[in-house]
């Protein structure tokens, strides 16, 4: 494929809501829009069909349009620290 250069630009809106202080603080992402720029004599299908395959192999791009399951874990002190909240001090 003949590409002589391209650019990518993504603006991502996020959302936070709640407080920090009150313990009610929320974070969120309210949407990702790409954008594309193509330097190139190749078909438009050709070049259609090159930034389908990236975003379909995209990490990040599946992970916000598929959300997978999320787990955190953590230790204090060299010890297991639960983070459910039924087992907090």
């Amino acid at each position: 494929m003949d590409i002589r250069g391209t650019r990518l630009e993504q603006v991502v809106r996020f959302s936070q809501r709640g407080s920090m202080k009150g313990g009610t603080a929320e974070s969120g992402c309210l949407g990702l829009d790409t954008y594309v720029h193509v330097d190139s004599d190749e078909p438009s299908g050709r070049i259609r069909e090159l930034i389908r395959m990236g975003e379909r192999t995209c990490y990040t791009l599946q992970s916000l349009m598929n959300p997978v399951p999320v787990r955190t874990y953590a230790r204090l002190n060299g010890e297991d620290l639960q983070l459910d909240e039924d087992d907090i001090d």
